[in-house]
């Protein structure tokens, strides 16, 4: 409770590192330690653990701006890979020019770091009211390299080994796929896009994983999403941000739809958060 309860006011970092940065613009240059975190964290864990429990504005969106967001969906194109690289050539390009133009002076440099957060807050901000409370992150810059690294780990096979011991496999948020599985792929999107972190199991490297799946779920489709050792079924996006909203509160709501894909069933067990 007590990591909670500091986590719910880490949002405050982000508020008065803008205040003393318009007055002390060289304090911007920090600014490069959030940038870079995401990055590095994703390399070293294979997640968007950053995003999803440590990032100042990120905390700020689920503290504040959950209270005022409107809950509505957002525009596809926010989401889509050309508005995600264009957005980070956008903000590529404007940290490059404003560094030039800088000529060496520390004050001026961290200047053009202040005055991108600012932006880059106000935007989040606003996207977070009119829709929800977290729509930046669903194209941020330095969220969208962490996904990128996280990608470029699989692909050089350096994943995350498969724990031994299957206790590990029923505690926190466990997402069980397979090679070939345009499904399996959707839902990572799915998660990543909202900076859940999120353990990756691929069910075809150990067999002894289908059996721990039929002996505890009573099937192994795939993908399946687990929660504290909690199948859950028939989920699309809107109630996996819903579901992990609740969760960080230390409780979760599973929504489950009906063949009219209505909400007509929830499910409501509080549990404790545990990553």
């Amino acid at each position: 409770m007590a990591q909670s309860s500091k986590r719910s006011y880490a949002w405050s970092i982000l508020i008065i590192f803008l205040v003393v940065g318009w007055i002390f613009p060289v304090i911007g240059i920090v600014a490069l330690v959030c940038m870079l975190a995401p990055i590095m964290v994703a390399l070293f864990t294979g997640k968007r653990k950053w995003c999803a429990l440590f990032c100042p504005r990120g905390i700020f969106s689920d503290v504040i701006l959950a209270k005022l967001s409107r809950n509505r969906k957002a525009p596809a194109i926010l989401t889509s890979n050309a508005f995600k690289i264009g957005f980070l050539i956008f903000l590529i390009a404007n940290l490059t020019i404003g560094i030039i133009y800088a000529r060496g002076n520390w004050a001026a440099i961290g200047f053009v770091f202040i005055r991108l957060v600012s932006l880059t807050t106000a935007i989040a901000i606003v996207l977070g009211y009119m829709y929800s409370q977290r729509t930046w992150c669903g194209f941020c810059p330095m969220g969208f390299l962490a996904t990128q690294t996280i990608k470029a780990k699989r692909l050089l096979g350096f994943a995350r080994k498969l724990p031994e011991n299957a206790e590990r496999l029923k505690r926190g948020v466990i997402l069980y796929t397979g090679k070939a599985c345009p499904a399996c792929k959707k839902l990572k999107e799915q998660l990543d896009s909202l900076g859940t972190a999120y353990q990756e199991v691929n069910i075809d490297r150990d067999k002894t994983v289908r059996q721990h799946m039929v002996k505890e779920y009573g099937s192994a489709n795939i993908p399946s999403l687990v929660i504290d050792n909690r199948l859950i079924k028939n989920i699309d996006q809107a109630s996996i941000q819903a579901m992990f909203n609740e969760k960080r509160s230390e409780r979760h709501v599973i929504l489950i739809k009906d063949e009219k894909n209505n909400y007509s069933d929830v499910i409501e067990k509080r549990v404790p958060w545990k990553d």
